[in-house]
């Protein structure tokens, strides 16, 4: 959770440091690169519209705006300087220092897209080997572009972090912050090796956002309809890299003496989400099998779907129908399959196919698939313990099905 940041406009002097000591290539981060595109690629079919490769001496100022001075916010210690941020071995190096510098004791690095890049919904990937030292806050996240605009600023222009980290922890944030009557966080969180270079991505679309973190997924906002007031989460962001010292997340217990330390960047890279490869078996009528090798019922509309049957019988079929846009319904008993957006257990007995009655219909890289809703969040069995739903964020095993 970044309590946020307010932002200096595009316009306003912005700024960083030289540093490339300590900074030599890390010699696996070709192979990582490599299968980590590779990776997003095979899940989606991506369109690049917009990257920074980090291969020259200097950031590129026609991509990149610096930031400088004492943002004074989130009772943050650093005063941030165009020699904070430099580019060397193919990275982007920013880097936090002990240094007094405009009334604050330390100086380090922040750099955003403002004014010369902005996209709506995609994937926005970075590849990030953070420094993990107490006292700093590394962040890849995004900001309305509107936030300058009359009547706006933060947080009604909307957050989104790709990823945070704070202090010495295995553990990574994402987070959207936004308006709803009130300032409104949602946030999850998962674990990896902050000093190594990892992939870090959000997939935004109309109906979610989705961190993920070396392409497995571990959390999932929903935006569909502007549901909770998101419509902030529906207009155009811009990038921003930094890292704080000191705040009001990782505190204020600043290991002076593992300073200088640098987040490195190896690249930044956005991607439209032309569609998602239909791998369903359109047309054809199937038995759907959880992980507890037993199928699941369409209880012929009456009641909520669970996946409990020991053998496939007229309930147990299902027809997978090509309901537009890359995404499937099923139809049992002349009726479609509904998550119910979540709020409650899913059903089979609708008679026409609206929002609830999509699915995207993914392919397991072990022969399951999974079943996503338009909120985002997948179907489960439930292990056959209870009605089957569509609310978990990520995909376990009772979220794999075969036929």
């Amino acid at each position: 959770m970044r309590l946020h940041s307010l932002f200096l406009p595009a316009t306003a002097m912005l700024v960083t440091f030289l540093f490339a000591a300590g900074c030599k290539k890390d010699t696996k981060k070709e192979s990582i690169r490599l299968n980590n595109k590779q990776a997003a690629v095979s899940a989606q079919a991506l369109q690049l519209v917009w990257s920074d490769e980090f291969d020259g001496t200097s950031l590129n100022t026609a991509k990149w705006n610096y930031e400088n001075g004492n943002l004074n916010v989130n009772n943050e210690q650093q005063y941030y300087q165009t020699s904070n941020v430099s580019v060397s071995n193919g990275n982007l190096v920013i880097t936090a220092r002990k240094q007094s510098v405009g009334g604050k004791p330390y100086t380090s690095g922040r750099i955003n897209t403002n004014g010369k890049f902005s996209q709506k919904y995609g994937r926005i990937e970075a590849s990030i080997k953070l420094p993990a030292v107490q006292g700093l806050w590394p962040a890849f996240w995004m900001l309305g572009t509107n936030i300058g605009e009359p009547n706006v600023g933060w947080p009604k222009c909307g957050e989104i972090d790709i990823m945070e980290h704070v202090n010495t922890g295995n553990t990574v944030l994402g987070t959207i912050h936004w308006f709803n009557t009130a300032y409104t966080y949602y946030g999850g969180n998962t674990t990896t090796s902050p000093t190594n270079y990892h992939l870090y991505a959000v997939e935004w679309d109309a109906s979610s956002i989705r961190w993920y973190v070396d392409g497995v997924q571990f959390h999932t906002a929903n935006i569909l309809n502007n549901i909770n007031g998101t419509d902030e989460f529906h207009k155009n962001f811009f990038i921003i890299l930094n890292v704080a010292v000191g705040g009001n997340l990782p505190g204020q217990n600043i290991n002076d003496n593992a300073l200088p330390a640098s987040m490195l960047v190896d690249y930044v890279r956005v991607y439209n989400i032309t569609s998602t490869p239909n791998t369903a078996p359109i047309g054809a009528t199937i038995a759907i099998r959880g992980n507890n090798n037993l199928f699941a019922s369409g209880e012929n509309g009456t009641q909520a779907m669970r996946c409990t049957r020991a053998t496939a019988q007229a309930w147990e079929q299902f027809t997978v129908v090509d309901a537009g846009g890359g995404k499937v319904a099923l139809r049992s008993m002349n009726k479609y399959v509904s998550s119910e957006n979540g709020v409650s257990a899913i059903t089979c007995s609708r008679a026409t196919i609206g929002d609830w009655e999509k699915f995207d219909w993914i392919s397991n890289t072990d022969g399951t698939f999974s079943l996503r809703g338009n909120n985002g969040l997948y179907i489960s069995s439930e292990n056959g313990a209870q009605a089957m739903t569509c609310t978990r964020p990520t995909i376990g095993g009772w979220e794999k099905f075969t036929y």
